[in-house]
């Protein structure tokens, strides 16, 4: 329930506080395209919440429970992330001037983004890398050398999953851009809004896909076949937008 509240505030704040912070909200909400675009938004926020509620329901009929559980801690916490993580979004907008001026070198429009991707993830680099040095000076429980003294073959293990973790965190980007470049400009911001939804689908088909609902029982996954529904349609919505 906590990631569903995280990803619906990032999808939100993520992409209409972009043109509202560049001024074009007012005509944003006063063209037909602008307002099938945020009614877009709105049903996949809908969508959102009808799969977070599946996996809620997941939850109870496996007997899945937390181990510490603490409402008001978690809200907090879902929250925060959901605005934080809409920086990623405030970033890639901020760094339009870097694409222009790709654009204006002869870069193909499906690149444009990458160079711009340095300074993003270079920056979000150096504050986790920073965060995690700052809780090795002061945790005396946990030290960098206890973490590389496991079994040659768990540290390998280990490193090759976080290189396919950050290979995959950064192709999903890479990929983005290509879809931002076939978005139209003035709608630009909506990218974000089709990332963060569909991170939610591909993730609810998976779990179909891996027979990770089997035993739930019925309920559970028509409601989870139902949110994914609710996001396909949203895109749909989006899409409309666009073309009015």
């Amino acid at each position: 329930m906590g990631i569903g509240i995280a990803i619906g505030i990032t999808l939100i704040v993520g992409t209409l506080m972009t043109p509202i912070i560049q001024g074009t909200f007012g005509e944003l909400i006063a063209s037909t395209g602008g307002k099938l675009t945020i009614l877009g938004v709105l049903v996949a926020v809908l969508g959102v919440a009808i799969v977070s509620y599946a996996g809620l329901l997941k939850e109870k009929a496996t007997g899945v429970q937390a181990e510490e559980f603490n409402l008001k801690k978690g809200l907090l916490l879902a929250v925060m992330c959901g605005i934080f993580s809409a920086g990623m979004s405030f970033a890639m907008s901020a760094a339009v001037p870097m694409h222009e001026a790709s654009a204006a070198l002869g870069v193909s429009s499906l690149y444009v983004a990458l160079p711009s991707y340095v300074i993003i993830m270079g920056g979000g680099a150096l504050i986790n890398l920073g965060y995690c040095f700052i809780r090795l000076i002061y945790r005396q429980d946990i030290s960098f050398k206890s973490d590389i003294s496991v079994p040659k073959a768990l540290l390998i293990s280990n490193i090759l999953f976080a290189i396919l973790g950050g290979g995959m965190w950064y192709f999903q980007f890479f990929f983005y851009a290509w879809g931002h470049a076939n978005i139209p400009s003035q709608y630009g911001f909506m990218s974000w809004m089709l990332h963060m939804s569909f991170y939610v689908l591909c993730g609810g088909i998976v779990g179909l896909a891996l027979k990770e609902w089997k035993g739930t029982g019925r309920k559970p996954v028509r409601i989870l076949c139902l949110g994914c529904l609710v996001i396909i349609l949203a895109a749909n919505i989006v899409g409309l937008g666009m073309a009015a």
